[in-house]
């Protein structure tokens, strides 16, 4: 047995950082949640659409126009087509906004990425970068849609299980994303200062930005749900963006962009749902 890693610790805590994430999901969501969202059939296409299509393809021109190194446009494509942001709930709470929806959505972003995931992978890859859809697929499966629904039938049936079992695997979750985020910045630390100026991080601001108005306008006619589809179109799942770049692809500048992009996303739709949550008090 050949010595520990840094790379194979990132891996790790990445692996069960989705884990963890996926299943505190499951055990949070109630099945009126779930249902609440898939009742709102138009609202639920535009989520849908906004989500799935109108994104990853936004990025995709934007890897077209503007001249990248290539690890930048694999992290900056799959950020995009990773949709589902486990803390789109919390953004919703801090907003003031309908978080019914905002759980109900969450989840069924998680399980329907499992198809489109591995779908906008084999559509927008650069034909010189080496894919793997079906196993980008099996990754997702095991990774989030088994944990989601494991969790989600404990929530079912086993309530009071769930009620015990949440903030421990939640406060995990927490602990090892401020872990794993410590442990990319230390490892490519270089690599995320070389983004200044390149114009990455520039792309990356407009691509949050436009999900953001994006997901307002598509969510109407309610505030609540304006708000809500805003922050979860503009916060992607950088969970399941990190595993997959992690064991697909190893390119120091696919890692880089996704931790940068997960950062910038926190920090332009954060204070935009505190601002909308002072303005509902007002």
């Amino acid at each position: 047995m050949g010595p520990i890693t840094v790379t194979a610790v990132i891996d790790f805590v990445t692996v069960v950082f989705v884990l963890a994430t996926m299943l505190s999901m499951g055990l949070a969501l109630t099945t009126n949640e779930i249902l609440i969202s898939l009742g709102q059939r138009w609202l639920l296409a535009k989520s849908l659409l906004v989500n799935l299509v109108l994104v990853p393809l936004l990025a995709f021109v934007f890897v077209i126009v503007v001249p990248m190194e290539t690890g930048h446009v694999v992290g900056l494509l799959l950020i995009a087509m990773a949709p589902g942001a486990p803390f789109g709930p919390k953004l919703a709470e801090i907003s003031n906004s309908d978080v019914a929806f905002a759980s109900g959505l969450m989840a069924v972003l998680g399980v329907v990425s499992v198809a489109t995931i591995p779908i906008t992978v084999a559509l927008l890859m650069p034909g010189d970068v080496s894919a793997d859809p079906l196993g980008i697929a099996r990754i997702v499966v095991v990774t989030q849609l088994i944990p989601l629904i494991g969790g989600l039938g404990v929530k079912a049936r086993f309530q009071s299980v769930a009620t015990r079992l949440h903030p421990p695997i939640q406060r995990l979750s927490t602990v090892l994303l401020v872990l794993l985020v410590i442990l990319l910045t230390l490892v490519y630390a270089g690599e995320m200062i070389q983004l200044v100026g390149t114009g990455t991080l520039f792309i990356s601001v407009a691509v949050v930005g436009a999900a953001l108005l994006l997901g307002y306008v598509l969510g109407g006619p309610g505030k609540g749900t304006r708000e809500v589809l805003a922050t979860t179109t503009a916060a992607r799942n950088v969970a399941i963006a990190l595993l997959i770049a992690t064991t697909s692809f190893r390119d120091p500048g696919v890692l880089t962009i996704i931790v940068a992009f997960g950062l910038l996303s926190l920090v332009i739709s954060g204070p935009v749902a505190s601002l909308w949550g002072r303005l509902s008090e007002a």
